[in-house]
Protein backbone atom coordinates (compact mmCIF):
# COMPACT_ATOMS: atom_id res chain seq x y z
CA UNK A 1 0.00 0.00 0.00
CA UNK A 2 2.74 2.51 0.64
CA UNK A 3 4.65 1.84 -2.56
CA UNK A 4 1.26 2.96 -4.52
CA UNK A 5 0.80 6.17 -2.35
CA UNK A 6 4.68 6.84 -2.89
CA UNK A 7 4.54 5.97 -6.37
CA UNK A 8 1.39 8.54 -6.29
CA UNK A 9 2.93 11.07 -5.07
CA UNK A 10 5.86 10.96 -7.36
CA UNK A 11 3.16 11.16 -10.59
CA UNK A 12 1.57 14.14 -9.27
CA UNK A 13 4.86 16.08 -8.87
CA UNK A 14 5.83 15.17 -12.18
CA UNK A 15 2.74 16.24 -13.93
CA UNK A 16 2.41 19.42 -11.82
CA UNK A 17 5.79 19.92 -12.33
CA UNK A 18 5.32 19.55 -16.39
CA UNK A 19 2.02 21.62 -16.42
CA UNK A 20 4.14 24.32 -15.30
CA UNK A 21 7.06 24.41 -17.98
CA UNK A 22 3.54 24.39 -20.28
CA UNK A 23 2.11 27.16 -19.11
CA UNK A 24 4.97 29.29 -19.19
CA UNK A 25 5.87 28.60 -22.57
CA UNK A 26 2.55 30.17 -23.53
CA UNK A 27 2.64 33.28 -21.63
CA UNK A 28 3.61 36.36 -24.02
CA UNK A 29 7.08 37.85 -23.64
CA UNK A 30 6.85 41.78 -22.69
CA UNK A 31 8.99 43.73 -24.68
CA UNK A 32 9.46 47.70 -24.82
CA UNK A 33 7.88 49.60 -27.44
CA UNK A 34 9.21 50.07 -30.52
CA UNK A 35 9.94 53.78 -31.93
CA UNK A 36 9.74 53.47 -36.07
CA UNK A 37 10.49 56.90 -37.52
CA UNK A 38 8.25 58.41 -39.77
CA UNK A 39 8.61 61.73 -41.31
CA UNK A 40 6.03 64.08 -40.78
CA UNK A 41 6.76 67.46 -43.00
CA UNK A 42 6.85 70.69 -41.94
CA UNK A 43 6.70 73.56 -43.97
CA UNK A 44 6.86 76.05 -41.22
CA UNK A 45 9.65 79.00 -41.30
CA UNK A 46 11.05 81.85 -43.63
CA UNK A 47 11.71 81.55 -46.97
CA UNK A 48 13.44 83.19 -49.62
CA UNK A 49 13.71 82.25 -53.48
CA UNK A 50 13.71 83.44 -57.28
CA UNK A 51 11.04 82.64 -59.82
CA UNK A 52 10.92 83.28 -63.92
CA UNK A 53 8.48 82.43 -66.20
CA UNK A 54 6.42 84.51 -69.35
CA UNK A 55 3.67 87.16 -68.78
CA UNK A 56 0.73 87.57 -71.40
CA UNK A 57 -2.08 89.91 -71.58
CA UNK A 58 -4.56 92.36 -73.28
CA UNK A 59 -4.48 95.97 -72.97
CA UNK A 60 -7.80 97.66 -73.56
CA UNK A 61 -8.81 101.76 -74.43
CA UNK A 62 -11.62 102.53 -73.07
CA UNK A 63 -13.37 105.48 -72.13
CA UNK A 64 -12.60 106.91 -75.95
CA UNK A 65 -14.50 108.27 -78.65
CA UNK A 66 -12.14 106.96 -81.04
CA UNK A 67 -12.03 103.63 -82.65
CA UNK A 68 -8.52 102.08 -81.42
CA UNK A 69 -7.13 98.66 -81.72
CA UNK A 70 -6.66 96.83 -78.30
CA UNK A 71 -4.20 94.76 -78.50
CA UNK A 72 -2.56 91.94 -76.57
CA UNK A 73 1.17 92.18 -74.94
CA UNK A 74 3.84 89.42 -73.29
CA UNK A 75 7.59 88.90 -72.36
CA UNK A 76 9.77 87.02 -70.13
CA UNK A 77 9.61 87.79 -66.42
CA UNK A 78 12.18 87.55 -63.56
CA UNK A 79 12.07 87.99 -59.91
CA UNK A 80 12.30 86.87 -56.25
CA UNK A 81 10.49 86.35 -53.50
CA UNK A 82 10.30 86.32 -49.66
CA UNK A 83 7.59 84.70 -47.38
CA UNK A 84 7.03 82.76 -44.29
CA UNK A 85 4.40 79.58 -43.57
CA UNK A 86 2.85 78.76 -40.47
CA UNK A 87 2.17 74.89 -41.04
CA UNK A 88 -1.53 75.05 -38.83
CA UNK A 89 -1.79 71.05 -38.97
CA UNK A 90 -0.38 67.96 -41.18
CA UNK A 91 -2.19 68.86 -43.93
CA UNK A 92 -2.89 72.71 -44.01
CA UNK A 93 -0.66 75.69 -43.72
CA UNK A 94 -0.89 79.38 -44.20
CA UNK A 95 1.37 82.19 -45.08
CA UNK A 96 2.15 85.40 -46.66
CA UNK A 97 4.73 86.41 -49.21
CA UNK A 98 5.90 89.56 -51.16
CA UNK A 99 7.54 89.34 -54.55
CA UNK A 100 9.37 91.52 -56.76
CA UNK A 101 9.56 90.73 -60.51
CA UNK A 102 11.56 92.51 -63.44
CA UNK A 103 9.02 92.30 -66.72
CA UNK A 104 9.85 92.26 -70.58
CA UNK A 105 6.41 92.56 -71.34
CA UNK A 106 5.78 94.88 -74.19
CA UNK A 107 3.92 95.33 -77.36
CA UNK A 108 4.30 98.17 -80.13
CA UNK A 109 1.34 98.45 -82.46
CA UNK A 110 1.67 100.40 -85.78
CA UNK A 111 -1.05 102.60 -87.24
CA UNK A 112 -3.49 102.23 -83.91
CA UNK A 113 -5.93 104.53 -85.01
CA UNK A 114 -8.48 103.35 -87.13
CA UNK A 115 -10.77 105.50 -89.52
CA UNK A 116 -10.63 109.31 -90.03
CA UNK A 117 -7.90 109.76 -87.34
CA UNK A 118 -5.66 107.99 -89.79
CA UNK A 119 -6.55 110.12 -92.59
CA UNK A 120 -5.17 112.89 -90.54
CA UNK A 121 -1.64 111.97 -90.05
CA UNK A 122 -2.03 109.27 -87.86
CA UNK A 123 -1.03 106.54 -89.98
CA UNK A 124 2.33 105.71 -89.45
CA UNK A 125 2.50 105.96 -85.54
CA UNK A 126 3.88 103.50 -83.39
CA UNK A 127 1.84 102.93 -80.03
CA UNK A 128 3.71 101.18 -77.53
CA UNK A 129 2.35 99.83 -73.79
CA UNK A 130 5.01 98.50 -71.67
CA UNK A 131 4.94 96.76 -67.96
CA UNK A 132 7.89 97.61 -66.83
CA UNK A 133 7.78 95.92 -63.24
CA UNK A 134 5.68 94.13 -60.71
CA UNK A 135 5.59 93.81 -57.51
CA UNK A 136 2.95 91.65 -54.75
CA UNK A 137 2.14 91.04 -51.39
CA UNK A 138 -0.01 88.08 -50.69
CA UNK A 139 -1.82 85.49 -47.96
CA UNK A 140 -1.46 82.19 -49.07
CA UNK A 141 -3.61 79.27 -48.15
CA UNK A 142 -2.56 75.63 -48.30
CA UNK A 143 -2.99 72.13 -48.21
CA UNK A 144 -0.20 70.01 -47.58
CA UNK A 145 0.36 66.18 -48.58
CA UNK A 146 3.58 64.76 -47.17
CA UNK A 147 6.34 67.22 -48.82
CA UNK A 148 3.77 68.35 -51.18
CA UNK A 149 1.74 71.42 -51.36
CA UNK A 150 -0.75 73.10 -53.51
CA UNK A 151 -2.20 76.27 -52.49
CA UNK A 152 -4.23 79.23 -53.89
CA UNK A 153 -3.08 82.93 -53.32
CA UNK A 154 -4.40 86.57 -53.19
CA UNK A 155 -3.78 90.01 -52.60
CA UNK A 156 -2.20 93.90 -53.63
CA UNK A 157 -0.35 93.85 -57.01
CA UNK A 158 1.57 96.94 -58.30
CA UNK A 159 2.94 97.34 -61.86
CA UNK A 160 5.03 100.48 -63.72
CA UNK A 161 3.55 100.69 -67.07
CA UNK A 162 4.73 102.71 -69.83
CA UNK A 163 2.01 103.99 -72.36
CA UNK A 164 3.90 106.06 -75.13
CA UNK A 165 3.13 106.95 -78.83
CA UNK A 166 6.11 108.21 -80.99
CA UNK A 167 4.84 109.56 -84.07
CA UNK A 168 6.26 111.35 -87.79
CA UNK A 169 4.71 113.95 -86.35
CA UNK A 170 7.05 115.22 -83.88
CA UNK A 171 4.80 117.52 -81.77
CA UNK A 172 2.15 114.53 -81.78
CA UNK A 173 4.99 111.82 -79.70
CA UNK A 174 3.68 112.35 -75.85
CA UNK A 175 4.83 109.49 -73.11
CA UNK A 176 2.67 108.50 -69.75
CA UNK A 177 3.47 106.14 -67.33
CA UNK A 178 3.05 105.49 -63.27
CA UNK A 179 2.68 102.80 -61.16
CA UNK A 180 -0.73 101.08 -60.82
CA UNK A 181 -2.68 99.46 -57.88
CA UNK A 182 -4.54 96.53 -58.43
CA UNK A 183 -5.14 93.01 -57.16
CA UNK A 184 -3.96 89.58 -58.74
CA UNK A 185 -4.79 85.85 -57.66
CA UNK A 186 -3.26 82.44 -58.48
CA UNK A 187 -2.65 78.91 -57.49
CA UNK A 188 0.55 76.66 -57.59
CA UNK A 189 2.09 73.43 -56.03
CA UNK A 190 5.40 72.92 -54.42
CA UNK A 191 7.79 69.66 -53.42
CA UNK A 192 9.92 70.18 -50.51
CA UNK A 193 12.91 68.17 -50.38
CA UNK A 194 14.63 67.14 -46.53
CA UNK A 195 17.88 69.57 -47.90
CA UNK A 196 15.21 72.69 -47.25
CA UNK A 197 15.24 73.27 -50.88
CA UNK A 198 11.52 73.74 -52.34
CA UNK A 199 10.77 73.51 -56.00
CA UNK A 200 7.15 74.95 -57.27
CA UNK A 201 5.35 76.13 -60.57
CA UNK A 202 2.23 78.85 -59.87
CA UNK A 203 0.05 80.80 -62.41
CA UNK A 204 -1.27 84.70 -61.46
CA UNK A 205 -3.56 86.55 -62.66
CA UNK A 206 -3.39 90.54 -62.46
CA UNK A 207 -6.12 93.58 -62.96
CA UNK A 208 -4.52 96.67 -62.65
CA UNK A 209 -6.25 100.36 -62.20
CA UNK A 210 -6.47 102.58 -65.40
CA UNK A 211 -3.78 104.46 -66.74
CA UNK A 212 -4.87 107.88 -68.66
CA UNK A 213 -3.63 108.95 -71.44
CA UNK A 214 -4.99 112.62 -72.19
CA UNK A 215 -2.08 114.49 -74.28
CA UNK A 216 -3.69 117.93 -75.20
CA UNK A 217 -2.78 117.46 -78.74
CA UNK A 218 -5.18 118.56 -81.37
CA UNK A 219 -6.79 115.62 -82.97
CA UNK A 220 -5.71 113.41 -80.59
CA UNK A 221 -7.87 110.84 -79.19
CA UNK A 222 -7.74 110.60 -75.30
CA UNK A 223 -8.21 107.38 -73.59
CA UNK A 224 -7.95 105.45 -70.42
CA UNK A 225 -5.39 102.13 -70.76
CA UNK A 226 -6.44 99.44 -68.99
CA UNK A 227 -3.88 96.28 -68.48
CA UNK A 228 -4.92 92.52 -67.47
CA UNK A 229 -2.08 89.87 -67.64
CA UNK A 230 -1.38 85.94 -66.29
CA UNK A 231 2.19 85.01 -65.62
CA UNK A 232 3.36 81.05 -65.18
CA UNK A 233 6.38 81.08 -63.25
CA UNK A 234 8.73 78.43 -62.23
CA UNK A 235 10.26 78.63 -58.73
CA UNK A 236 12.75 77.73 -56.20
CA UNK A 237 13.22 78.70 -52.89
CA UNK A 238 15.07 77.65 -49.82
CA UNK A 239 13.17 77.44 -46.23
CA UNK A 240 15.48 78.68 -43.29
CA UNK A 241 15.04 76.36 -39.72
CA UNK A 242 14.80 72.70 -39.03
CA UNK A 243 14.55 70.15 -41.52
CA UNK A 244 11.24 69.45 -43.85
CA UNK A 245 10.78 66.25 -41.95
CA UNK A 246 11.94 66.42 -38.31
CA UNK A 247 9.00 64.55 -36.82
CA UNK A 248 9.04 61.02 -34.94
CA UNK A 249 6.02 58.81 -34.76
CA UNK A 250 5.58 55.84 -31.98
CA UNK A 251 4.21 52.30 -32.85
Amino acid sequence: MKKYLLAGVVIGAIAAAMTGSVVAADMPVMRESTVIPVPVDSWSGFYVGLHGGWGFGDVNFIKTGADLDNHTIDGGLLGGHIGYNWQMSSSWLLGVEASGTWSGIKKTVFCPFNGIVNSIGFANDRWTTEVKWLATVTPRIGVTIGSWMWYLKGGAAFADIDHHLESAIGPVSFETSGTRVGWTAGFGGELLLASNWVFGVEGNFYDFSSLKANSGIVNFPNHDVDVTMWSVLGRVSYKFGGPGNPGVARY
